[in-house]
């Protein structure tokens, strides 16, 4: 299989099952004490995660084909650096102000675990699309 078709997979990958499993992390961290369906989370969780779903799968297919490597620890970085270019890119909207940092730590709270898990879970089904030199 050619590398542009593993890349477009796994970015494939990404942008599909990250959302939902991210959303449903979401509702596991909110929604299930109070018995909310975990429906809105995970179908809304498209409309607020794809972007970074999408990003993350990048950063992972760019690392894993720049080092050789598919090791766990990329996914866990590609989530974080692609969370915090979203936040940063969101706080240069908008003049700094204190308001709008306390908001940006709150959003991380709620975003970044989320970001985790699905990244992980995306990065087991296809480590093996990530094994550029392999």
């Amino acid at each position: 299989m050619s590398v542009v078709a593993r890349i477009v997979l796994v970015v494939c990958v990404f942008a599909l099952v990250g959302p939902p499993i991210g959303g449903a992390v979401a509702w596991l961290m909110m929604g299930a004490r109070s018995l909310r369906s975990p429906l809105p989370f995970i179908t809304g969780a498209y409309g607020e995660g794809v972007a970074l779903a999408i990003g993350t799968g990048v950063v992972c297919c760019g690392v894993a084909l720049a080092l050789r490597t598919a090791s766990w620890l990329v996914p866990i970085g590609a989530a974080l650096a692609v969370n915090a270019i979203a936040f940063l890119v969101t706080a240069t909207l908008d003049p700094p102000r204190v308001e709008l940092l306390m908001a940006l730590v709150r959003v991380g709270v709620v975003f970044v675990p989320p970001s985790l898990v699905a990244a992980l879970v995306c990065w087991m089904i296809s480590r093996r699309l990530l094994q550029f030199g392999a």
